[in-house]
């Protein structure tokens, strides 16, 4: 999905036996403002709109309210694992909402927009990615940043990660966009949506079928990992977990097994 998410199934798959202890290698995932998902995270975030469609107190509150219990959730799940994690939010500028000329509809193709982290920073005042980054760490004293973009608009969300070998005065600041309702106008359950995206920046792999991920890992991964919320997500995020594979890939479980490099899919590149 570059990072979609409907209410179907996504994917996720391991199998076999427990190999040498080791933690996820240093994919090129690791590399930009979200680096590793333990300690103190931050999250900054803003809401983009256009003149014809604007958000509402109330839908911002919403928006707001679903991040924090997709953190709760994190946090929770970090725990069953023995891994300390805690979230702090601010509004990335006093007035938290940025007008933007359209807000194109995700679809889930991998084709779509990765400069939206960049164009926000911009309208907020700094001069590229990388130094906000360093701008940001320094104000609230954070290593781990990421910047969420609540769009007023339908679309199948997605994560914006930084990896080696791009440029990091565009890209280094990660960031998800999350849309308000899917691309068909359907609600979505925005709280396991914000959480699936931001795992993505940390390097958790889709589990479901997509341009990068085939059908019979997802078949696998129903079999074995029927509430991983890189497989699926759901309306009540307390019925969904971070499984072993997904919990390897963020560093907090450290059996590797076999089978987990099997489902690498295919933009993730070590």
């Amino acid at each position: 999905m570059r990072k979609q998410h409907r209410f179907l199934v996504f994917i996720c798959i391991f199998f076999g036996f427990s190999g040498p202890l080791s933690a996820q290698p240093n994919d090129s995932w690791k590399a930009g403002s979200a680096y590793q998902l333990s300690g103190q995270s931050q999250t900054v975030y803003c809401f983009i709109e256009t003149a014809d469609i604007r958000w509402t107190e109330e839908e911002k509150k919403a928006s707001i309210q679903a991040l924090e219990e997709a953190q709760n959730w994190l946090v929770q799940q970090a725990a069953k694992w023995q891994v300390p994690l805690s979230f702090k939010n601010h509004a990335l500028l006093q007035e938290n909402t940025i007008e933007v000329p359209v807000i194109e509809k995700g679809t889930g193709s991998g084709k779509e927009r990765v400069d939206w982290v960049l164009q926000v920073l911009r309208q907020a005042g700094y001069r590229n990615a990388r130094r906000a980054y360093r701008q940001l760490s320094q104000q609230y004293a954070a290593k781990n940043i990421q910047l969420v973009i609540f769009a007023r608009a339908d679309g199948v969300s997605y994560a914006m990660r930084f990896a080696r070998g791009m440029r990091k005065q565009k890209y280094f600041m990660e960031g998800v966009l999350l849309y308000q309702r899917y691309d068909n106008g359907s609600p979505m359950p925005l709280a396991a949506v914000a959480a699936h995206e931001i795992l993505h920046l940390y390097g958790a792999w889709d589990l479901y079928p997509t341009y990068a991920q085939t059908a019979d890992r997802h078949a696998k991964a129903l079999e074995l990992f029927p509430n991983d919320i890189m497989l699926r997500v759901d309306y009540d995020i307390q019925r969904l977990q971070v499984d072993r594979l997904t919990a390897w890939l963020l560093g907090w479980n450290t059996q590797e097994e076999e089978i987990f490099e099997w489902f690498r899919p295919s933009d993730f590149k070590k």
